[in-house]
């Protein structure tokens, strides 16, 4: 049963090794190959031996040569890269175990992806001109250890306690093709979701329509916009006390805007007030809403605010994402809540944590007697608390303020994790 054939789809994807005697489109004879290693003292008599067929795949590893001529100071820039790729190939990516590596696959899967990026790596366009000869310069400057097997060249070994070595100061991957391409491939496997955008909005307090904002009862307004209509309001009806700037007036309309609806008991209310105290109780008395826009929603969408302790009494919050853990008879769950707020189909985001962190989870429907509005809960085992928060900033582009997690102490993950069994791209 033929399982391999020399050229095809296989032998491609297993890095286009040519056996010897196989040289293009000929096959020449060749030499029965000794079956056992033979390590090379000066690596000079393996280097002298290397096949046609060898020198035929390295061609495939290099760049084109072009045909303009080489000036002496290019190959010797060259000459440098090589070395460069050579020591950041060894500093951050080839591990003792990996070794001996055949040397073409030491070029290309090692040397060539260190390189920085923009930058092409020629050995022809080098003073070597040759791998083996550079590599054969490399053993003699003490950094490799070369041998053979079978008619191939290998590196055996890296010596780590040559000084050129540890000296060396390898770039950031980011810096490397490697890590560019990295990065490429990271953003193309990512969905194109644009980060969601939250506008905090007001809504005046009903006692201000007619006396210092429109009667547009479906109107929103930023929060310096209403800052705007007091101060106007406030400058139109000569509310400054003239004996003390930082004391308004409050006359019947303002006052009904500070504190209408609110008890206060046999207390008469103020007639005089600091500005930043007005300003502060004015801002209160507004309903707070949050408009927000991208991420998984279809269209811009208006919510109103939900209220959260705070340094001075509660604080507005968008409407975000519930993730809780907890433990039922005895065993760790994580529950997420209200993703359909946000646009993200809950049952879909569920198949997905599963083939994220390979954890058994349950999909809850329930409607609301008030409303009918329907709201989903997901119900992971064990603690996934962190890994949720990165996930839905990561892929869902959430941001920070729209996420409410309550999980402390004991019950919350140690740190974001996923399954052994999965890799992600």
């Amino acid at each position: 049963q033929v399982l391999q054939v020399y050229g095809d789809t296989l032998w491609e994807f297993a890095g286009s090794h040519r056996p010897p005697g196989f040289v293009d489109g000929e096959v020449l004879a060749t030499e029965e190959p000794s079956s056992t290693d033979q390590t090379s003292t000066s690596g000079t008599e393996a280097i002298e031996t290397e096949t046609k067929a060898e020198d035929a795949d390295l061609e495939q590893n290099e760049e084109e040569e072009t045909t303009q001529p080489i000036t002496q100071e290019e190959r010797e820039e060259m000459d440098k890269l090589l070395e460069f790729c050579f020591l950041q190939a060894a500093r951050t990516r080839v591990k003792d175990k990996d070794l001996p590596i055949e040397i073409s696959l030491f070029f290309s899967q090692y040397m060539r992806p260190a390189r920085p990026k923009g930058t092409l790596v020629d050995i022809k366009k080098s003073t070597h001109k040759k791998l083996t000869t550079f590599l054969s310069y490399l053993q003699s400057e003490e950094l490799i250890k070369l041998s053979t097997n079978k008619g191939q060249t290998r590196v055996s070994q890296v010596i780590r306690k040559n000084p050129t070595y540890y000296e060396f100061q390898p770039i950031p991957f980011e810096e490397t093709e490697e890590g560019v391409k990295a990065a490429e491939d990271e953003a193309a496997s990512k969905p194109a979701v644009p980060p969601i955008e939250v506008e905090e909005l007001y809504k005046p307090h009903k006692s201000m329509y007619g006396v210092m904002f429109p009667q547009d009862r479906e109107a929103y307004y930023s929060a310096q916009q209403c800052r705007d209509f007091l101060n106007n309001y406030i400058k139109d009806q000569g509310l400054v006390d003239p004996s003390s700037q930082g004391q308004i007036v409050l006359d019947p309309q303002l006052c009904d805007a500070l504190f209408e609806g609110e008890s206060h008991g046999n207390n008469p209310l103020p007639t005089h007030m600091n500005r930043a105290e007005v300003s502060k109780r004015f801002t209160r008395r507004l309903g707070a809403y949050f408009r927000m826009k991208g991420g998984k929603l279809k269209k811009p969408s208006t919510f109103p605010a939900r209220m959260v302790p705070g340094k001075d009494g509660k604080e507005p919050r968008p409407p975000g994402v519930s993730i809780k853990t907890e433990t039922r008879r005895g065993h760790n769950v994580t529950l997420v809540r209200n993703l359909e707020l946000l646009g993200i189909d809950p049952e879909v985001f569920a198949q997905e944590m599963k083939t994220v962190f390979a954890a058994s989870s349950t999909f809850e429907a329930t409607e609301s007697e008030k409303d009918g509005r329907k709201s989903y809960e997901i119900m992971f085992q064990g603690f996934w608390d962190k890994t949720l928060a990165e996930h839905l900033g990561e892929v869902y582009r959430l941001p920070k303020i729209c996420m409410e997690i309550q999980a402390k102490g004991k019950n919350t993950e140690k740190g974001p994790k996923q399954a052994s069994n999965v890799v992600r791209s």
